[in-house]
C-alpha cells in the first residue's frame, strides 16, 4: 500500500529483499548479547580492560591493563581504587607486584609485609 506523497522504493516484487533484511536484523539482534558477554569475559579477572568500567571500582585502565593488576602502571593514588591504595614508584601498593610501606596502604588485601601486601 502506497500513501499519498510517499516515494515508490523499488523492489522485485517478491519482497525477497525485506525478508533477508529481517533475518539479518534478527541474527545481530540476537546475537549481540552473546558477543558483549563474550568480551566481558575475556577482561574479567586478567586485568586487561579497555575501559576504567572494566578495572573494577574506581580502578584505572592505563595501557590495556587495570593499575592493580600485574605488571601495570598509575599515575596517582585515585588510579589504584582507593581505599588507602598508593601509587608507589608507578605501581599501585595493592597490585601484586606493588611495593608498600604500611598497613593501610593493603587496601583490604591484608598487611603489608616486607614492602608487598600480604
Amino acid at each position: 500500500m502506497r500513501y499519498a506523497g510517499s516515494p515508490a522504493l523499488p523492489s522485485s516484487g517478491n519482497g525477497l529483499e525485506v525478508t533477508v533484511l529481517k533475518q539479518t536484523l534478527f541474527a545481530l539482534v540476537l546475537s549481540a548479547p552473546v558477543l558483549g558477554a563474550g568480551s566481558l569475559a575475556a577482561t574479567a579477572g586478567d586485568g586487561k580492560c579497555h575501559f576504567d568500567s572494566d578495572c573494577g571500582p574506581s580502578v584505572k585502565c592505563h595501557g590495556g591493563k587495570g593499575a592493580t593488576a600485574a605488571g601495570s602502571r598509575c599515575n596517582f593514588d585515585s588510579d589504584c581504587g582507593g581505599k588507602g591504595a598508593k601509587c608507589n614508584s608507578g605501581k599501585c601498593s595493592n597490585a601484586p607486584d606493588g611495593k608498600c610501606h604500611f598497613d593501610s596502604e593493603c587496601a583490604g588485601k591484608g598487611k603489608c609485609r616486607g614492602g608487598r601486601c600480604k
